[in-house]
């Protein structure tokens, strides 16, 4: 039996960006008993762009500018006496092509593909392809969430246009991660990432991730090891990173801030990044503001980044939206440019 399930508003809000949650939490939480679901989200806008080292501004219809666009299916199984079995298939696509994935190197189900076991006394355990906690939380405490394309924290730490400062995919192949119960709102999650390398048992990803959430105050606290994946290439084999993030719902306003580290030991190479954000309702949208400064040193090499992205996202309805982003970019010895898109994100 195929259903869909969007008949409320808290429902919806987890399908459009299921990933914020761990994926295995997300879907304990919506997924009724014995059923199948199909949901997704598709994204697309127009626009003129320009990062500040391009030597040219391009117009472009793309694909994700809030939301990476995707599809999915996931199922949940009653085993009786508190447990559950669950799995989620989801695949990235482009709206304005057709094409799978984000890129060419993307898997088919590239966004998670993962079974999993869950007691609400003892927690989820999920194994398969899945999100990397430090990328959930990236999204969590910024107000443009996990944009790829127009959010500043996000395009610092995690787009390789940006010269990325966290390695590894943001999805982890092969991997087995643990998610306990909340309690008194603090959560936390461990992720293992197997490397399967013959003859080489010490390659591996490692994430350990805590959570808290309580009336209008969250945190997070995420730290990694990475042996493998984009951006893990020769002389680079591996790279330490660590964040931490907090927000503050006002009502009226939310605030954010973020803090990333990393080291990679091979190339000397240590990064700083900062983040300040804020959302605010208005005339039946919301506007976002944020700002991400980077500062990267290693022997020889002393640059910055900082870009800002200004933008509106007004709802037509709790399925569809309309949105707006300005962005300003500048990165060190060269000029600031900037890009102003419009958008459409559409979830079912």
């Amino acid at each position: 039996m195929i259903k869909k399930h969007y008949s409320t508003v808290a429902s919806l809000c987890i399908l459009s960006s299921s990933a914020m949650l761990s994926p295995a939490w997300a879907q304990q939480q919506i997924v009724p008993a014995s059923t199948v679901s199909i949901y997704g989200v598709l994204d697309t806008y127009v626009g003129s762009v320009r990062r500040s080292n391009q030597n040219a501004r391009t117009t472009v219809a793309n694909s994700g500018g809030l939301t990476t666009s995707y599809y999915g299916f996931r199922g949940s199984e009653d085993l009786g006496g508190g447990n559950r079995a669950f799995f989620a298939l989801e695949s990235f696509f482009q709206v304005d092509t057709g094409a799978m994935g984000r890129t060419t190197a993307d898997p088919f189900f590239s966004r998670n593909a993962v079974v999993g076991l869950a007691n609400a006394k003892y927690g989820v355990l999920t194994l398969g392809r899945q999100t990397n906690p430090m990328f959930v939380a990236t999204g969590n405490f910024n107000p443009f969430g996990l944009s790829a394309n127009l959010a500043p924290s996000m395009l610092h730490v995690w787009s390789a246009n940006y010269n990325r400062t966290v390695l590894g995919d943001s999805v982890w192949d092969n991997s087995v991660q643990y998610l306990t119960p909340s309690l008194g709102g603090l959560t936390a999650s461990a992720t293992y990432g197997f490397g399967e390398r013959a003859n080489e048992s010490g390659v591996r990803n490692v994430n350990a991730t805590l959570n808290y959430a309580n009336g209008p105050f969250a945190a997070v606290v995420s730290v990694q090891h990475v042996d493998y994946g984009p951006g893990i290439t020769a002389p680079i084999t591996t790279e330490k990173a660590a964040m931490a993030g907090l927000s503050y719902d006002l009502k009226a306003i939310k605030l954010f801030g973020q803090y990333f580290r990393t080291d990679t030991s091979d190339t000397r190479l240590k990064t700083k990044t900062g983040q300040l954000g804020v959302s605010a309702p208005l005339a039946g949208g919301t506007v976002m503001a944020s700002v991400a400064h980077t500062q990267r040193e290693a022997p020889g090499v002393d640059a910055s980044r900082t870009t800002a992205a200004l933008g509106y996202d007004y709802f037509l309805s709790k399925r569809t939206d309309l949105y707006t982003v300005y962005l300003s970019d500048r990165l060190s010895g060269f000029d600031r440019q900037g890009s102003l898109v419009f958008g459409v994100r559409h979830r079912f």
